[in-house]
């Protein structure tokens, strides 16, 4: 079966093909920018990031005739966006099936901006024969901006389960240094608990327009010793810090079902996250992990968790609804079913 993935230069992307690759080999890619995902026989670059008019025809021509080119079985699209809503218009007048997955803020938050996005999100949903989303708090959302029966399933892409090691007193981040994230506000919540327990460590992975601006606010919170920002982690770097953090912090402002929270659980990392619906999905709070409250430092609270209660329990959950190889299959029985 010959599959064209659509999306960014994402380890979300690039871990789905990864996995997607030990079932299939006929696997493409179109994406906006440049990736070097692994399982790729090749990729193409079509960037519809400036809505010009010049630039859309020029753009929609170039994306016809790679599909046509082409001729994959089916499309795959990750995340909602303007590169999927040109891929869902041209694939439609092709007869090319498509199957979208959203991941969170793409129909959570931005069709809410206004009528453009909301159009764009909206006409993507309809075009697409099958969208998965991993939390049902984002097919809610769907159902509501492009109502369809049983078009919208409930799917995890999956996750790797992390091997612990001995746990140290680190609260590992490794989410994208953008407002929606609200890294500032785990550096304020770090500045106040530090103050009872010096001999904790931050660490907080990744980049962003904002790294800047965090550092900074290390700097003037006096953290700079006991933050350390370690930028973009490979795979197995990311994973030993999984393995020996006692706390994994992801307090984003909204969120699908977060790939790394699961990889943190499984790693017996107790949680601290956002207090939104799809946290619930996971988390009972102050059961196996800490859902940040008004006005309460979610790291003290999550002194008072014993490793041994939450570890065993977040490690069943995740391998029971998340593992990797067994969403996949579930991926590629959906491609089978919509084809032709």
């Amino acid at each position: 079966m010959k599959t064209l993935q659509v999306g960014s230069n994402s380890i979300h992307v690039s871990s789905y093909i990864q996995a997607l690759s030990e079932f299939e080999s006929d696997i493409y890619l179109l994406s906006e920018e440049i990736c070097n995902f692994k399982g790729v026989k090749t990729a193409f670059l079509v960037d519809f990031r400036k809505l010009s008019p010049v630039s859309i025809k020029k753009n929609t021509k170039l994306l016809k005739n790679i599909l046509l080119e082409l001729k994959p079985d089916i499309i795959h699209i990750h995340q909602i966006n303007r590169l999927a809503y040109f891929t869902t218009k041209i694939a439609q007048k092709l007869n090319i099936p498509c199957i979208s997955t959203a991941w969170g803020s793409d129909v959570l938050l931005i069709p809410k901006q206004n009528t453009f996005f909301r159009h764009l999100v909206k006409k993507s949903l309809e075009r697409s024969k099958i969208v998965t989303a991993d939390a049902l708090v984002m097919i809610d959302e769907m159902q509501l901006l492009a109502p369809s029966g049983s078009k919208y399933v409930h799917l995890q892409y999956g996750v790797n389960l992390v091997q612990k090691a001995e746990k140290e007193n680190i609260i590992y981040s490794n989410r994208l240094h953008k407002k929606l994230y609200r890294i500032e506000q785990i550096l304020y919540y770090f500045a106040d608990f530090i103050q009872m327990y010096p001999d904790w460590k931050l660490v907080i992975a990744g980049e962003g327009q904002e790294t800047a601006r965090l550092k900074e606010l290390a700097s003037d919170l006096d953290l700079s010793s006991q933050v350390e920002f370690a930028g973009w982690l490979g795979q197995e770097e990311n994973y030993k810090f999984y393995a020996k953090s006692k706390i994994y912090v992801s307090i984003p402002e909204s969120d699908g079902t977060s790939v790394s929270v699961l990889e943190a659980m499984s790693a017996g990392c107790l949680p601290v996250v956002s207090d939104l619906a799809v946290s619930h999905e996971w988390i009972v709070n102050k059961v196996n992990g800490i859902i940040e409250s008004t006005n309460i430092n979610p790291f003290l609270e999550a002194l008072n968790m014993e490793q041994s209660d939450f570890e065993t329990m977040n490690l069943g959950l995740v391998k029971e609804k998340a593992g990797k190889r067994a969403c996949t299959q579930q991926f590629i029985e959906i491609y089978k079913a919509n084809v032709g």
